[in-house]
C-alpha cells in the first residue's frame, strides 16, 4: 500500500519529521506541532508524500531531519490502493477518507468512508486500485461533496 506519483509536476520540498516515528515511502503526511508525519484517517490537510522511509534502524530515526516530500498540487495524480471496500467506475467523481494509519505503513484509502474527504477518485483502474488526487491543494478540492 502506498501513494505511488503516476502524473502532475511532483514538486518535492523538504519538511522536517517527527524524531522516533517510523515513516513509509509513500505514506500521505500530516503535520503535527511543525513536523510532518504519517497522516491518521482524520487529518484533512496532507503536507504531501513521503519520498522517503524512516526506520527505527534509520541513522536519523531519533532525530527532527528533514526529509523530502511530494508536494501534491492540483495536477499531481496518484496511484492508491483501496484498503476497504471495493471501487467500481462509479467511484470516479466522488471525495473518500485515507485507511487507517500504523506508523511505517503507507496507507491505502477506503471507498467506504467519506467523513474527512482526504482524495478524490479520478481514475479507476480495479476493485482495488485508483487514480486518486489529493484534496489537500484548495485549488482542487470541492467539500461540499
Amino acid at each position: 500500500m502506498a501513494f505511488i506519483h503516476v502524473s502532475g509536476p511532483a514538486k518535492t520540498e523538504g519538511f522536517k519529521k517527527t524524531a522516533s516515528v517510523a515513516i513509509a515511502a509513500g505514506s500521505a503526511l500530516g503535520f503535527e506541532q511543525g513536523y510532518v508525519r504519517q497522516a491518521l484517517n482524520s487529518t484533512v490537510r496532507i503536507a504531501g508524500i513521503s519520498v522517503r522511509k524512516i526506520t527505527s534502524s534509520s541513522d536519523d530515526y531519533a532525530d527532527n531531519s528533514v526529509i523530502p516530500v511530494i508536494v501534491p498540487s492540483e495536477d499531481d495524480v496518484f496511484e492508491a490502493d483501496v484498503v476497504t471496500g471495493s471501487a467500481t467506475q462509479a467511484s470516479v467523481g466522488v471525495q473518500y477518507d485515507l485507511g487507517s494509519n500504523t506508523d511505517g505503513t503507507a496507507q491505502g484509502i477506503t471507498v467506504s468512508g467519506t467523513t474527512y474527504k482526504v482524495v478524490t477518485v479520478v481514475g479507476f483502474i480495479s476493485a482495488t486500485v485508483v487514480l486518486v488526487k489529493f484534496n489537500a491543494n484548495y485549488a482542487f478540492a470541492n467539500k461540499a461533496n
